[in-house]
């Protein structure tokens, strides 16, 4: 029979300050029985009647303040004032015996006391601590000082102060508050301390709920806290991805480059991230952002995509895929009545947990907060006039740029290491997107475009049928990918050639023979930047390689390209993984066409030798290998009259 373990759920923070004040009381009434220092006692007993005082007034607090109190450190300062109060309760049933002998059994003294009146000292503070952090407006002291429990860890007061001014406070501190703790998340261990004293729920209540800025230093804050996946779990947990959604649906510019901007640290360090936002139809809403005003120029036979059609489609798919609706979703570009837009915003609304006040655990948020408010759909429609397409128009270059960068950025992350979101990347128009920003935006859009097809590209290096769906030969899309990879991988920084020309070997075998890929990435193997001529040779190995079936007509192109020269160069150079990249390719050139007279004009056979004395082939046997064998095939089509041969370009049978 299964054995059912029920775990107790902890008392809330009304039933822990009612133990305390009964606590208090049963030390008070004990003092009125002692019978020896009673001068010490009755020191003891006013201590205990102020913390009863404070206790009280945090109580009262709890009830009538509708944020109540900030639970963690609650919980906290309470386990201290119960060991104070037992042990002043202990020490005061001590004095109640009488004569010289029972002291002396009792083995008590003015010292214990001493220590008690320290402990309440410590208590009293404590209490009075929470209660000015709990406090907004004008109680609200301005300088709290460090409370005795967190002077071992001053970190912790500053994050109990942030986190419960974003609680508490008005609009301008709220977003103080959380500009602070985004600084402060910056730091591992700060940004462990953060989550673990309940600095999540109001964050991501301010991000739903906050003016503009606040909800940017909000999403500012949860993307420093994203760096770490047990942290990303944390949130994820109290519903921080649906938040995240319904700021892509209606939030401003700026706080939804911010927030593209989180879900990216989220996927970066969390796969499971990864398929929960593409799951909950964020890929469409990313895609949406990215190109919304520049999608017309891209393809003039589809209408622009809008966000109805993104809702829609998403809402349709999730209906699919749980077996509660069997129609195909409607054609991509073909817009929606609003209702399907307002009523995908309500669904949003209805799952998304709605942050409780601080002293509600994070556990309570997902579970208990499922229905909206009568007010809600007013006040969507209120965010969607605001947020309108004229609004968006009017925004400044740089917001444009920055959220289009962003979204990109947070599309690069998903794609990461993952098949299906790739595909459901290359579903939408995000391809066209891409090739339009690579080709006219520079810094941060376009390196993170470009990082996102190279992501996409790899996913469809390891499977046919995203290569054939996304990369076929006659798609515009693709075509117009490809045209700015190779523009990149001929004019473009090394910084974005390295990633053009790793997106380049992905697709290797999509290309037909004598691709016109090919020469400019030979080109690159000339570069100056090494990095450049290391990935241009482990691009073009793809290309050479016998998994390749066009391998021996790749090769052909390649080394009509001067390509064997350009890898004979690069085996003087010092780095041993540019050694190897070039290495590799001129034992598939060889190989798979050693009667090309090109080699023997560039004098691989030579290089070849010279090599086999290098420390390169001695840590790589498969490698030593591959060289033995190209040098034999060398020598057995280079000797004799095959070898003097001069004809630039002609290849000898």
């Amino acid at each position: 029979m299964d054995v059912i373990i029920q775990h107790n759920p902890l008392p809330k923070v009304e039933e822990i300050l009612a133990l305390q004040i009964r606590m208090s009381e049963s030390v008070r009434h004990a003092v009125k029985e002692v019978e020896s220092f009673k001068h010490e006692c009755l020191e003891l007993d006013r201590k205990v009647d102020t913390l009863a005082s404070l206790l009280k007034q945090a109580a009262r607090f709890s009830i009538t303040n509708p944020a109540g109190l900030y639970e963690s450190p609650t919980r906290q300062i309470a386990m201290e004032v119960e060991k104070t109060l037992e042990r002043a309760l202990g020490l005061v049933k001590k004095c109640r015996r009488s004569g010289m002998l029972k002291r002396v059994i009792t083995i008590t003294n003015v010292s214990d006391f001493r220590k008690v009146n320290l402990y309440l000292d410590n208590s009293i503070a404590n209490v009075q601590y929470l209660l000015n952090i709990s406090a907004s407006g004008e109680d609200r002291p301005i300088h709290m000082g460090l409370p005795p429990i967190a002077s071992n860890e001053p970190v912790l007061s500053i994050v109990w102060d942030n986190v419960s001014i974003v609680h508490v406070g008005n609009a301008e501190e709220k977003t103080q508050g959380a500009s602070y703790l985004a600084e402060l998340a910056k730091d591992s261990r700060n940004a462990s301390i953060i989550c673990e004293q309940g600095g999540v729920p109001p964050l991501l209540r301010l991000l739903r709920e906050g003016t503009p800025a606040g909800q940017e230093e909000a999403a500012r804050a949860l993307g420093y806290l994203a760096a770490d996946r047990r942290r990303v779990l944390r949130m994820r947990k109290e519903g921080a991805i649906t938040f995240f959604l319904e700021i892509l649906v209606h939030g401003p510019m700026k706080v939804q480059a911010m927030v593209c901007w989180a879900i990216s640290q989220f996927c970066a360090n969390d796969l499971e991230a990864q398929v929960e936002i593409a799951s909950a139809g964020g890929i469409r809403l990313l895609v949406f952002l990215l190109g919304h005003d520049n999608v017309d120029d891209l393809s003039k036979t589809t209408k622009a995509m809008n966000i109805h059609t993104v809702v829609k489609t998403t809402m349709t798919n999730q209906k699919n895929a749980s077996g509660s609706c069997r129609e195909q979703p409607d054609q991509e570009g073909e817009p929606g009545p609003d209702s399907d837009f307002e009523s995908y915003s309500n669904s949003l609304s209805r799952i998304t947990p709605k942050p409780n006040a601080i002293h509600n655990n994070s556990r309570n948020i997902s579970a208990k907060s499922t229905s909206l408010e009568n007010g809600k759909s007013s006040l969507q429609s209120s965010s969607l006039r605001i947020t309108s397409q004229n609004s968006r128009d009017n925004e400044d270059p740089e917001t444009k740029a920055k959220l289009k960068a962003e979204a990109a950025r947070a599309l690069w992350k998903l794609a990461q290491n993952n098949i299906q979101n790739s595909k459901s990347i290359t579903d939408t128009r995000a391809l066209l997107c891409f090739a339009r920003l690579i080709q006219f935006d520079e810094n941060d859009v376009q390196y993170n475009c470009v990082m996102a097809v190279m992501e996409i590209a790899g996913a469809a290096e390891h499977d046919a049928e995203l290569r054939r769906a996304a990369f076929k030969t006659n798609s515009p899309a693709a075509k117009a990918v490809l045209d700015q990879l190779l523009r990149v991988i001929e004019n473009g920084h090394p910084e974005l050639q390295v990633p053009c020309l790793t997106a380049m070997g992905s697709l290797a075998r999509i290309f037909p023979a004598a691709a016109r890929v090919i020469p400019p990435i030979t080109e690159a193997l000339a570069s100056q930047d090494v990095a450049v001529a290391a990935e241009a040779s482990h691009t073009l190995y793809k290309f050479a390689n016998k998994e390749n079936y066009l391998h021996v007509d790749h090769s052909r192109t390649i080394l009509e390209s001067n390509g064997a020269l350009y890898l004979v160069a690069l085996l003087h150079y010092l780095d041993m993984f540019t050694q190897t990249s070039a290495l590799n390719l001129l034992c598939c050139l060889s190989i798979n066409v050693p009667e090309s007279n090109l080699l023997a004009q560039a004098g691989v056979l030579k290089a070849l030798e010279s090599m086999t004395r290098t420390a390169v082939l001695s840590q790589n046997i498969e490698l030593k290998n591959n060289v033995m064998d190209a040098i034999a095939k060398l020598e057995l089509y280079q000797s004799g009259s095959h070898g003097n041969s001069s004809t630039k370009g002609t290849y000898v049978p």
